[in-house]
């Protein structure tokens, strides 16, 4: 067989392989983009509840100054009160029963307020395993920048100095690091965007131009894959 017909029919043969893969990429793309993925996660039959909330007989046994501050709070769901070491030291975390920071309290129960920026630098500086040297912090109590979205707030954003550029954030109220991005993440991000075609939020999968747009494609691999069947049943046939 002569290398050329050798080329066309691998050529022809492979193509098939890989249409056939791209039909079931649009299609799972189509699926992916029409379904609720809030429905798929069954959030949306659920109360969204992780925990009940503290009774007020079990309060009775935490300290009498952190009392004072539960009882600062008012009429609010107590969902944990946990005693924690983020690196600046013991202090108490109280949340409410769907996680959200409610109030910071230092070891003896008093109330303290957000972390300072020295505080976040050091934090970051202690989570980023390169050496790195601080270059900014900022405090970000809304409209935070695309690479942080869905993040909490206040938070502080610690620009370190470093050949990948790395972005620490930390929740302001309890110093806990809530992401971390570098030059990768945000090449990934960019690329992640063209993916879902989410060009604002960047996370949507359920809108009309992914839905349209993967349709299309299996149109495109749905149709090329029948004129390849057509043409080799056309062949059989002459050769019959």
């Amino acid at each position: 067989m002569k290398p050329r017909k050798t080329t066309y029919l691998a050529h022809r043969w492979i193509g098939l392989v890989i249409a056939l893969q791209l039909l079931a990429w649009s299609t799972g793309g189509f699926i992916f983009s029409v379904l609720d993925i809030d429905s798929v996660r069954g959030t949306t039959d659920s109360r969204m509840r992780d925990v009940l909330p503290i009774r007020a007989d079990s309060r009775a046994a935490l300290p009498r100054p952190l009392q004072d501050v539960l009882d600062a709070l008012g009429d609010v769901d107590i969902g944990s009160v946990m005693l924690i070491d983020r690196g600046l030291g013991i202090h108490w975390e109280i949340r409410d029963t769907q996680k959200n920071i409610l109030a910071r309290a230092d070891i003896s129960g008093a109330s303290v307020g957000l972390i300072s920026p020295d505080e976040a630098g050091h934090l970051a500086l202690s989570d980023f395993r390169p050496q790195a040297d601080v270059k900014s912090v900022k405090l970000l109590e809304s409209d935070p920048p695309s690479e942080y979205r869905g993040g909490p707030l206040p938070a502080y954003r610690v620009d370190l100095q470093h050949a990948k550029q790395p972005h620490i954030y930390i929740e302001a109220s309890t110093g806990r690091i809530t992401a971390r991005r570098n030059r990768s993440w945000r090449l990934f991000d960019f690329f992640w965007m063209l993916h879902t075609m989410d060009y604002k939020g960047r996370d949507n999968f359920n809108h009309p131009l992914l839905i349209v747009a993967s349709a299309l494609a299996i149109a495109t691999s749905g149709t090329g894959i029948a004129l390849w069947g057509w043409r080799i049943s056309t062949k059989i046939r002459r050769r019959g």
